[in-house]
């Protein structure tokens, strides 16, 4: 939902009429995806319920109906995106060009989550082929059965959309989720993992080109895989560049075998340190244990504090030196405090509160035993890291990584996560934190 909000916010920001002023909309909209996902989940299957059970068919056949419409823009507008250059906006058709993969503005759909990771162009056509349905439940609905009488239908639509609702909210936004699809669950060795998708291969079969002169956008395919050959015909002086590359799938060599392989976010698992810049590497050689503290999005504001300064107040003396020449010196006169205003970031009292009574308590412990510990925000939020770790009181160092990256590793905000020797070992939510006793049991 979020991805598709930062789209679409680019999208209607990049026009020059009425609908420019849509563009501060979808902001607003992202701050509250988390409702609007759980709601379209639950909105899902008590749909796909109310289809089996025969609840207010009338009803039931148009929310499904305007259901799948919706999807269809949506997987739509993912899939169509492939087709227009990074630099044009969506509405601008006439610059329109070969379809290619990686332009398009959301790269998974997020039907299945990591279940199944559906290629968008898939799950478009998947849409197309639901309208089929969902229009014959339109014209056919007086044909639908019911199962039971309308009192029954009625309460098993309650009790399925209730039930659904409380296990939806326990088990991704109370806790962690009971199944975990994604590469970073726990088992997975992801030192490993990154080295092997870092190996990983793509052959270069064509290229997008574009002719600057003319503005003309053609498809150039390699005669054989590897090769460049097209700038022989579409030469520089003529106005030819490259707009894009045409590859193939992902691939690891094994005994000069070509074996397909899915590069996953472990690709992209890559993590600065302020002082120290990159230190991806250093995280996943870390020897025994180490705790990694997720904060993907910090909440709090900017707000104005007074400070106590020292505030010194210096006099100049001139001093000969010599009968034609002297120098000033600076002489100290006082020192005085005075309070100044400066901006600060403020977290929440209920978020300062998850670190203050739940994550400092246990990360102190796991230093204590001589653990790793370490956090990671955002590169949005690295700003603020230091404000914030000064109001926590934390006593470790604050990195920053990508926020989709983040969101990948734990689906907590904060989250801690346990490595040991480059692996995943343990996951916590932050409303269920264990005790450091409880975690050195575990992991001894």
């Amino acid at each position: 939902m979020e991805d598709y909000f930062g789209a679409f916010e680019t999208t209607f920001a990049g026009l020059t009429n009425v609908f420019k002023g849509l563009a501060p909309l979808f902001p607003w909209l992202a701050k509250h995806s988390i409702g609007f996902s759980i709601g379209m989940i639950v909105l899902e299957i008590v749909l796909g319920i109310a289809l089996i059970i025969g609840w207010r068919r009338k009803l039931t056949a148009w929310l499904f109906f305007l259901l799948i419409v919706v999807f269809t823009l949506l997987t739509g507008f993912t899939y169509l995106t492939g087709y227009v250059p990074t630099d044009i906006n969506f509405f601008d058709f006439a610059h329109w060009g070969p379809y290619v993969k990686e332009q398009m503005r959301v790269t998974d759909c997020g039907c299945f989550g990591d279940f199944i990771l559906l290629d968008p162009k898939i799950s478009f056509f998947k849409d197309l082929g639901l309208m089929v349905p969902a229009f014959l439940f339109l014209i056919w609905t007086r044909n639908t059965h019911e199962l039971w009488t309308k009192r029954t239908l009625d309460l098993i639509a309650g009790i399925s959309t209730g039930a659904i609702t409380l296990f939806c909210i326990q088990n991704t936004y109370f806790d962690l989720p009971m199944v975990d699809f994604r590469p970073f669950k726990i088992g997975s060795n992801i030192r490993e993992r990154k080295a092997l998708e870092s190996s990983a291969k793509v052959d270069i079969l064509g290229w997008v080109l574009e002719n600057t002169n003319t503005g003309e956008k053609i498809k150039f395919m390699e005669p054989e895989a590897g090769k460049i050959t097209y700038y022989k015909e579409y030469t520089k002086d003529k106005g030819w560049k490259v707009k894009d590359q045409i590859k193939t799938d992902w691939y690891v060599l094994k005994d000069s075998v070509k074996t397909p392989i899915t590069k996953s976010k472990v690709s992209d698992f890559a993590v600065e340190s302020a002082e120290n810049g990159e230190i991806t590497d250093d995280i996943l050689a870390e020897p025994g244990y180490s705790l990694m503290i997720v904060t993907y999005k910090l909440y709090g504001s900017q707000q104005t504090e007074m400070i106590t300064v020292q505030d010194s107040i210096w006099a100049t003396d001139t001093i000969s030196v010599a009968k034609d020449s002297f120098r000033l010196q600076p002489r100290l006169v006082s020192v005085k405090a005075k309070q100044v205003e400066r901006k600060v970031f403020i977290p929440t009292p209920e978020y300062a509160d998850f670190f203050t009574k739940g994550v400092n308590p246990l990360a102190e412990g796991a230093a204590k035993a001589n653990w790793k510990v370490y956090a990671i925000t955002t590169y949005g939020d690295s700003e603020n890291a230091a404000d914030f770790a000064r109001k926590i009181g934390a006593k470790y160092p604050f990195h920053r990584a990508d926020d989709k990256l983040l969101k990948t590793i734990i689906r907590a905000n904060p989250g801690v996560v346990v490595w040991k020797d480059g692996q995943v070992v343990g996951m916590y939510h932050h409303r269920h934190l264990p005790s450091f006793e409880q975690l050195a049991n575990k992991f001894k």
